[in-house]
């Protein structure tokens, strides 16, 4: 097969495609996250209610983080978490769930900098510290001294 071929066969298979969709068939995104859907998706950046145990898997991972790596990971356990927790919602409901469990993570992550750098102030992400100044911390909680 050419590349002309090749090519010409794509552009069928889109033309299907869109043929599909305006015959009510939906839309399933080849470039997206398996098992992902932006079928009624709505606002996709929006805070919505997630399990509370996977919420405290998610600041878990962030404080495993900080005293394993001094707040740096490669993110796959996080990113495992999240994933595994999606995939089993509905597909519309997929995006918005992992965006939050995403966004609580990172709010984690930054309480947790914030924590550490008030007990060592001449401490940056990646740079060790002493662990033991997280044995005060509680997650979720801003404590501004």
């Amino acid at each position: 097969m050419t590349i002309r071929q090749i090519a010409q066969d794509r552009q069928q298979q889109r033309i299907s495609d869109l043929t599909q969709r305006s015959l009510g068939k939906a839309h399933v995104n080849p470039y997206g996250t398996p098992g992902m859907s932006l079928n009624n998706a709505g606002d996709l950046r929006k805070t919505v209610p997630v399990d509370e145990g996977v919420v405290r898997q998610i600041k878990q991972i962030a404080l495993e983080h900080m005293k394993n790596g001094y707040g740096v990971s490669d993110g796959e356990d996080v990113s495992t978490a999240i994933r595994n927790y999606a995939m089993s919602l509905s597909p519309e409901k997929r995006l918005s769930a992992s965006w939050t469990l995403n966004e609580i993570f990172h709010n984690e992550a930054v309480r947790l900098g914030e924590f550490v750098h008030r007990h060592d102030p001449g401490w940056d992400w990646g740079k060790p510290f002493d662990t033991g100044i997280l044995d005060s911390y509680i997650p979720g909680v801003d404590t501004k001294a």
